[in-house]
């Protein structure tokens, strides 16, 4: 075991920026993928231009605390370095961004630091602490063979350049930097004779520039970056003039873009901005170093074809995405919290970014004990009914819920006291899992399901309990251990699965108070950690997309309470300005998928609001309260935000609303509302992902 960095945290030492190699064509980025060290998961995010939208995660093991993660050239395999058990490797859905296991993963090679894919995508090679471990990569299964293990000199991290000719790593103890040849037929590595080359103390990682002219060494304990021109026939390097250059205090990450460098300094919470010069390799500061706010940048990398710089934030469990001026210069994009501790992200691409459109919607009626369908015409937003609609549910359904990537349906029935559940088939129709339905508790209320389908959750209103359920890959539920989980308050009315999956939040209509529960990612059981005071009678309650503000619905007190979300224990905070007005004696809420419109359901009318700040303050839009509904009980908007869907109870009907993006204005569709069975009481929609 490799003696960690002086000043450097245990988290800190080990982190990397993973550089994937282009593979000879123009790729848009899909997904990102995040190691979360202290989580055991890797978190799956959906891009869409410089925002990330949480989609799931994979559980990596027990114990597994992943470091880094590295994404084949094909795009088709996720490979991650799981600390101290070894390597998973995952098959990537190239649609929806899931991963599924390869035969034989996790491979238990022992301590793994650093992952690197070689870029003819045949070769893994894996920095142990030791030495270095290369694997040959089925193209088909990906399944992983060893080929060779050469003991080296502390490393921990590494870099491959763009050709594949060559290996360097970074040796955290031996104040070096050691360069190896690749035989690109066999995979098999040799050290370059004069290797390892002198860095400062305590050397991080390992960022080659472009052209592959120059290599730089973050210095963890040296505050400096070591930089290097680079033998382009045999790898030796030497030393640039002027090196080392100054940098924050631990520098730990470094990457390059173009003819610029950023290093990313852990005890500063900065990135320091750098030109390179093209000719000699000199790093000269373009600005002072970007603050990252609290703290540090510990894993970095760039966008293969946006001006976009992605930052995993450890210790606020966060990734922050910043932009680059034409002159290098970063700014603040967005950020979204993961599961937590991130230390590493890799970047899945694609021939077109991720698209979404409305596909099927279904809603759930109290009174005719079943579940409508609708075909979605994703121009106009018009619905159809399916075939073999409706769908028999149990006794007066309350909550109907599908998962982000459309492949089940749940229903909570509280005349039956039990869940109803169903796979969704190609055609729309709904087929009942295997054992459905489930039994839950005394009047289940509300149901929810986590993005990657992993957990079921339901309020159960009068045992005042949540039962949690864990989900077969045919949609058959199973009880989770521990459940039921009793509630700390009192009438559970709604709950919420927060977008990362890791929290649940409970909305107690006769304690008023808004519950918080964290999800155990391998098994799927609560563990309560808060309570918090809402309005009065909270009948709902949801999350924005970034996961950092969350919103409850007050019916008797006519208001939204909103809180600000502690990233690491899920805790709430009141905002300052809580509560907003005008909602009015509403029945539903629901937050649109980019984060920035929220809308209540009434009577006869859908109060839009605007997040109008940072902090997650609400203002009334211009044009609202909007007409067309009859007692929205239900609301559902759909993943590429061009319609909203309202569930009337006391219309018999499901209305459709176009949704202007650009101020929430919301205008009915041709022919809205279309007849549903009756007594509506909720709605969902699923989507076609492209």
């Amino acid at each position: 075991m490799t003696t960690l960095v002086h000043r450097v945290t245990v988290c800190a030492v080990f982190f990397i920026s993973i550089c994937a190699h282009g593979t000879g064509h123009a790729l848009r980025p899909r997904f990102a993928y995040v190691a979360n060290n202290q989580d055991d998961t890797v978190s799956i995010f959906a891009m869409r231009k410089s925002g990330l939208r949480a989609v799931g995660y994979v559980y990596t093991g027990s114990g597994s605390n992943p470091r880094a993660v590295a994404v084949t050239p094909s795009q088709s395999f996720l490979y991650v370095a799981e600390g101290d058990t070894g390597i998973g490797g995952y098959a990537i859905n190239t649609t929806n961004g899931s991963l599924t296991p390869v035969p034989g993963s996790p491979f238990l090679t022992g301590t793994e630091f650093s992952i690197l894919v070689h870029p003819n995508g045949k070769f893994l090679f894996t920095v142990t602490g030791g030495g270095v471990s290369i694997y040959a990569i089925d193209p088909n299964s990906g399944t992983l063979t060893s080929i060779q293990t050469v003991s080296g000199y502390t490393p921990i991290s590494g870099a491959i350049d763009s050709k594949g000719r060559f290996l360097f790593t970074a040796n955290v103890n031996s104040n070096s930097v050691s360069a190896f040849t690749i035989n690109q037929s066999t995979g098999m590595i040799t050290a370059v004779s004069g290797s390892p080359f002198t860095t400062g103390a305590n050397p991080q990682s390992v960022a080659i520039a472009p052209q592959d002219k120059f290599l730089y060494v973050p210095d963890g304990n040296g505050a400096s970056v070591s930089a290097y021109a680079v033998d382009s026939a045999t790898g030796a390097l030497t030393q640039v003039p002027g090196s080392p250059f100054a940098a924050g205090e631990i520098p730990v990450a470094a990457v390059a873009r173009k003819s610029f460098l950023y290093v990313g300094n852990s005890y500063d919470k900065t990135i320091s901005q750098y030109s390179i010069n093209a000719t000699t390799g000199v790093l000269t500061p373009i600005a002072q170093p970007f603050s990252t706010g609290n703290s540090g940048p510990l894993g970095l990398t760039v966008s293969p074809d946006e001006p976009l710089l992605y930052v995993a934030d450890h210790d606020t469990d966060q990734v922050i995405v910043l932009g680059f001026t034409e002159t290098g210069l970063l700014f603040n994009e967005s950020s979204m919290y993961t599961r937590g501790s991130p230390l590493s992200i890799a970047l899945a691409s694609g021939d077109s970014p991720i698209s979404y459109s409305p596909k099927f919607v279904y809603e759930c009626n109290a009174s005719s004990d079943d579940i409508w369908g609708y075909q979605v015409t994703a121009a106009t937003g018009s619905l159809e009914t399916l075939g073999g609609s409706p769908f028999a549910a149990g006794s007066s359904p309350q909550s109907v819920i599908s998962d982000l990537n459309g492949s089940f349906v749940f229903a909570a029935n509280p005349g039956s006291n039990n869940v109803s559940a169903f796979a969704i088939s190609q055609t729309g129709a709904l087929v009942p899992a295997p054992g459905s339905p489930y039994s839950a508790g005394t009047q289940p209320s509300s149901v929810a399901v986590d993005n990657g389908a992993h957990y079921v959750y339901v309020t159960n209103a009068v045992s005042n309990t949540i039962s949690g359920y864990s989900v077969s890959p045919n949609g058959a539920l199973a009880p989770v251990p521990g459940s039921p989980f009793a509630d700390s308050g009192t009438g559970p009315q709604a709950l919420f699965i927060d977008p990362r999956g890791k929290f649940v939040y409970v909305a107690n209509g006769q304690s008023n108070t808004i519950s918080v529960f964290e999800i155990d990612p391998g098994t799927g059981t609560l563990q309560s950690v808060a309570s918090v005071g809402a309005g009065s009678l909270p009948l709902a309650v949801t999350v924005e997309r970034d996961g950092k503000y969350l919103y409850a619905l007050n019916q008797s007190s006519q208001n939204i309470s909103a809180f600000g979300i502690d990233p690491v224990t899920g805790e709430l905070t009141p905002l300052a300005s809580s509560p907003f007005g005008g909602a009015g004696s509403s029945n539903s809420l629901v937050v649109d998928p980019l984060g920035k419109l929220i809308y209540a359901g009434s009577v006869s009318t859908i109060i839009g609001y605007k997040l109008f700040d940072p902090k997650g303050n609400l203002s009334l839009l211009r044009q609202s309260p909007f007409g067309g509904v009859s007692e929205a009980y239900g609301l559902s908007i759909d993943q590429s935000e061009s319609f909203l869907f309202a569930a009337n109870n006391s219309g018999n009907s499901v209305s459709v609303f176009q949704l202007d993006q650009s101020t929430g204005d919301l205008t009915p569709i041709n022919d809205s509302p279309f007849a549903a069975g009756t007594n509506p009481t909720s709605v969902t929609v699923v989507d076609s992902i492209q």
